[in-house]
């Protein structure tokens, strides 16, 4: 094995030998330790440390398949939403028929969707973490998991976002990723891990989300003795945000519609810009408050061009609705509306509009 492939084993050496390396090695070995691998070194050195979650709930009946990762000896990182609601569980690394026992909740974030699963027996070494604040846009990227059960899945994209929802980061990626996948690494081209597998849009061709490695590294430095699963991951009332979004599921209670385009503009480039106001309606008979809202946009082919999040986190009465406010990047009003209707109409447009409700909280909680 080379000496690159050592470094995606997360082994830790010594300053001395460390040291001593660069003596004997040079620039040289400096060129490769930090030069990108192969893909397929990156596939050879992740699915080790990946793994297949089976989760079964209170009853033992089955629940969910997930995937999940090594973060260290003892410990794998996952969605919280893959264990919730489950009574006990095991996982199997990639290509190995061994059975490892869940133990229990060592550490979780529900906002963040994530969670660290004590495993008896998992003795393997973590995966190696990557310790830049953020991914850049742009960046190749790899996802490893098990899509519907399919084993040891590898596929490759981009960075193609980074995305802002109630006040953290999310990476939109072009590798594809399906249900089954969730809890999986996302690395780059070194091998090191940069986010976790999260969310994809149900007929969104290459919207894919993975929660950034900087929530992961958080998480890790709150690992406490295990909880047994049954009472660490109780159903929450209500999906989490990234559940809704990976579910493509309207959350009862709100509902979103009359979506016009503000029409303001020069003359020259009338109606540009892309701010837009919709109309969000509380349907129950409670105020709600803190509502957010996915707008997704196609083009006259239905394919996904864009989308945004809205939020609002005022009060709506019950019964009663609000125009708020939005905004997406100008050249999508320009592909979903024709420059002739803009200037005659400069309000709606004339494609495939689709609205998703992530959540809201009711005024009395």
């Amino acid at each position: 094995m080379d000496k690159t492939l050592l470094l995606f084993g997360g082994k830790k050496v010594g300053m001395k030998k460390s040291l001593l390396i660069l003596l004997i090695f040079g620039l040289a070995s400096l060129v490769t330790l930090t030069a990108n691998a192969a893909p397929q070194d990156v596939a050879k050195a992740l699915f080790p440390k990946t793994v297949l979650i089976t989760v079964n709930d209170p009853a033992g009946r089955p629940l969910s398949l997930g995937s999940g990762f090594v973060l260290k000896k003892g410990y794998i990182i996952s969605n919280f939403h893959v264990v919730e609601g489950a009574g006990s569980g095991f996982v199997r690394r990639i290509g190995d028929k061994t059975k490892y026992k869940i133990t229990g909740v060592a550490a979780k974030d529900k906002v963040r969707d994530l969670v660290v699963l004590a495993v008896e027996g998992m003795n393997e070494d973590g995966v190696l973490l990557s310790k830049r604040e953020s991914a850049e846009v742009g960046e190749t990227v790899f996802a490893v998991g098990n899509p519907r059960g399919l084993e040891g899945t590898f596929s490759h994209g981009i960075v193609s976002s980074i995305r802002e929802i109630d006040g953290f980061s999310l990476l939109q990626i072009t590798a594809p990723i399906s249900p089954g996948s969730s809890g999986g690494p996302i690395a780059n081209e070194k091998g090191e891990v940069i986010g976790v597998a999260v969310a994809t849009f149900k007929g969104g061709q290459n919207l894919n989300f993975a929660i950034p490695v900087q929530y992961v590294l958080e998480i890790e430095f709150n690992i406490s003795k295990p909880v047994p699963l049954s009472q660490s991951v109780t159903p929450a009332k209500g999906k989490s945000l990234l559940s809704n979004l990976e579910a493509g599921k309207s959350t009862e209670g709100l509902s979103a519609g009359s979506f016009l385009w503000d029409g303001q503009g020069d003359g020259l480039t009338f109606g540009s810009d892309g701010d837009f106001t919709l109309s969000l309606k509380n349907n129950l008979d409670t105020a709600i408050r803190d509502a957010i809202v996915l707008v997704i946009f196609y083009d006259k082919s239905e394919e996904v061009i864009d989308f945004t999040f809205v939020k609002y986190k005022g009060m709506i009465p019950a019964g009663m609705g609000k125009r708020v406010n939005g905004e997406v990047d100008p050249s999508t009003k320009q592909l979903t509306t024709s420059r002739i209707e803009q200037m005659m109409y400069s309000d709606q447009p004339n494609t495939k509009l689709e609205f998703r409700t992530l959540g809201f909280t009711l005024e009395s909680d």
